[in-house]
């Protein structure tokens, strides 16, 4: 075992010389690795990053790394617009990445995602749409995910209503796209004492349990 993936093995580096590596040791290490995609142009690009090298399953913390030592880059990056992050890492490395900056906020639940962008802006997206199909996370005109403008607060708007919230109440309100992912997050979101129901007409709602002493 070489020092340099003796190195690894306490956690991500920066600086790493990957021929200072045996063969079977280069087969396990990652790198985050910032260049833009070739044949796009190189815009919204504040600068040269710095490359973190990681052991496969360490990408949680190659992001913090990775956040840290490039923090005022990731600053410089206007994120509504394509940009080099973007171009460069795979989109699970690029999330972790915008959350461990702070530039996100995002939470995994088991079967919904709450992403909250630094507009306040809120998406909540089923979890195997968020993680299988992302391409098409951010849409409102197929089921699956859920805009929620940064005006309106999910805290509140759980305490407006009675008993029971379904489908039906939330179309009133400015939440764009599919509902139902609303009412999934109140479900297993701390904070939130609910449980799933339906309706007489066949809506899913949930029901408020009233908390004891």
């Amino acid at each position: 075992m070489t020092k340099v993936y003796e190195k690894l093995q306490t956690g991500p580096q920066t600086g790493i010389d990957r021929s200072n590596l045996n063969y079977e040791e280069r087969s396990e290490v990652r790198a985050i690795d910032v260049r833009g995609t070739t044949g796009l142009a190189q815009v919204n690009n504040p600068g040269k990053f710095t490359n973190v090298f990681y052991l496969d399953g360490d990408e949680a913390a190659a992001a913090e790394l990775f956040a840290e030592v490039n923090a005022d880059l990731i600053a410089a990056i206007d994120l509504s617009a394509r940009n080099v992050l973007q171009t460069s890492l795979p989109r699970h490395m690029y999330d972790l990445i915008l959350d461990a900056a702070g530039r996100r906020e995002i939470r995994t639940y088991p079967t919904v995602v709450f992403e909250r962008r630094e507009d306040g802006t809120i998406w909540l997206i089923d979890r195997d749409r968020y993680e299988t199909r992302v391409d098409r996370r951010y849409t409102t005109s197929e089921t699956g995910s859920a805009r929620v403008p940064s005006d309106l607060s999910l805290e509140t708007l759980y305490e407006n209503y009675g008993s029971v919230i379904t489908e039906s109440d939330l179309r009133e309100t400015t939440i764009d796209g599919d509902v139902r992912q609303v009412l999934d997050y109140y479900r297993v979101a701390s904070g939130y004492h609910c449980q799933p129901t339906t309706t007489e007409t066949g809506e899913l709602a949930i029901t408020k349990i009233e908390e004891t002493d």
